[in-house]
């Protein structure tokens, strides 16, 4: 249990800007700040929780008044103790400054089941400032009800930021429904692959196989990272009939050396390794790779072939392509 005076310089040590210096160069990591945020993130002693609430009804100082909230927050992470919430609630409504206001919805993001303060929290996604509105769309992480979802929904259906975008579809992830499934398949036309990929990512956790069209239809996107994410919405509700575009897809990948190294062939490989046995294709697929496509495979990829495809190592048969 820590004292009010260990806590007290716990909060003075969080504000500390002394570097450590390290390799030739000045570092925040292992400083007397970095520690003490390390510190703090692991405290569990809820009778500390009065006393930083009294101390934020004493000091006007902005950035103790932030590291109290993150001290706060962490306690309530790590307790699930409803009265943190309380506090931080409090804060929405009496803080008026911009850093003040996007520590306490960073920190309301880590809590649980506060979804009575939903509203509170909506208030502020229609803020001109990009940081606050995107830690406030965070922040309902913890409000599973409809009130939430709804407000997620118009922003996804309305919202010309990207950002509010990628934000609003991942949070979905965790608290939306079937009722969220139709405004992100909208998204899907964004010209962002990064607001495509997001969406994708919330459609694998909200939706099933009844999607598989609409992942196979991802898989022709124009962008890599696009194609990928629709490769594990296939590796995780796919099923036959998705068969002839995933090999069409791994054959398109090997068909060159590629520069950068990604899961995507894996995933593709994982998918169609359940169907092997019972299909030519994918087992002529397999022997085109072992035979003609091994030179092409990153490290990874090979040890995964070896493991799971044939008896003869890929790596034999490499040294002995490049000796020949």
């Amino acid at each position: 249990m820590m004292t009010e005076k260990e806590l007290l310089n716990l909060i003075n040590d969080m504000a500390s800007d002394e570097h450590i210096y390290k390799e030739e160069s000045f570092t925040n990591e292992d400083s007397p700040s970095w520690l003490a945020y390390r510190q703090a993130e692991e405290l569990e002693d809820i009778t500390m929780i009065p006393y930083l609430a009294n101390l934020l009804e004493k000091t006007k100082d902005r950035e103790t008044r932030m590291h109290i909230y993150f001290i706060l927050g962490k306690i309530g992470t790590n307790t699930e103790e409803r009265h943190v919430a309380d506090i931080l609630l409090k804060g929405l409504e009496t803080e008026t400054n911009k850093y003040v206001l996007e520590q306490i919805l960073n920190a309301l993001a880590e809590q649980r089941n506060v979804e009575e303060f939903s509203t509170i929290i909506i208030k502020f996604l229609d803020d001109d400032r990009s940081s606050i509105r995107h830690a406030a769309i965070e922040a309902l992480n913890g409000c599973k009800n409809k009130i939430a979802e709804d407000a997620l929904i118009q922003i996804i259906s309305e919202s010309s930021d990207e950002y509010d975008l990628i934000y609003a579809s991942s949070v979905l992830s965790e608290i939306g429904s079937d009722r969220a499934i139709p405004h992100l398949i909208n998204l899907l036309n964004h010209p962002k692959g990064d607001v495509k990929c997001t969406v994708i990512g919330t459609l694998i956790e909200l939706g099933n196989s009844s999607l598989l069209p609409v992942f196979l239809k991802a898989l022709q996107d124009r962008s890599v990272y696009v194609k990928g994410y629709a490769m594990l919405a296939i590796n995780r509700h796919g099923n036959e009939t998705a068969i002839p575009a995933v090999i069409e897809r791994l054959k398109s990948m090997l068909k060159r050396k590629r520069k950068i190294v990604s899961d995507d062939l894996i995933t593709g490989l994982e998918f169609l390794i359940r169907y092997k046995e019972h299909n030519k294709e994918i087992r002529d697929l397999y022997e085109w790779i072992k035979s003609r496509k091994s030179e092409v495979l990153f490290e990874e990829e090979m040890d995964w072939m070896n493991t799971h495809s044939y008896s003869e190592n890929i790596h034999d048969k490499v040294s002995n392509q490049n000796k020949s």
